[in-house]
């Protein structure tokens, strides 16, 4: 005899709540068959993360702004670095430029050159 299994969509509010209510041997059980769970992101990991992203995000806008054409490497970028500058530095440096506070609006960037007007 065949055995059917029906997939039935479920949130992770409704999964939170069904491992609440496990025994502590359930969920031992759970966490050895899924590791991964034990795993939790560092802060340094989640920064990059949150910073790859700001970075793929600003990348597509100023892409549309500039249509579609490059920087140049020597092009003045942020913090009073070029492009090449903030391209070399490591991820975890890029993070840190991006949680700065700065007292330049992006409207005073384009009058200074640094990003082309629109």
């Amino acid at each position: 005899m065949a055995e059917f299994i029906l997939a039935v969509p479920v949130s992770v509010e409704q999964i939170a709540m069904a491992i609440k209510q496990m025994s502590p041997a359930s969920r031992q059980r759970l966490l050895d068959l899924v590791p991964e769970l034990r795993q939790t992101p560092s802060p340094a990991s989640r920064a990059v993360y949150q910073a790859r992203a700001s970075v793929a995000i600003v990348r597509e806008q100023v892409q549309q702004v500039i249509a579609g054409q490059p920087f140049a490497p020597d092009d003045p970028f942020l913090g009073g670095l070029t492009l090449k500058q903030y391209l070399d530095l490591p991820d975890e440096e890029r993070a840190r430029l991006w949680e700065t506070p700065t007292d330049t609006t992006w409207s005073e960037t384009e009058e200074r050159g640094a990003m082309p007007a629109r």
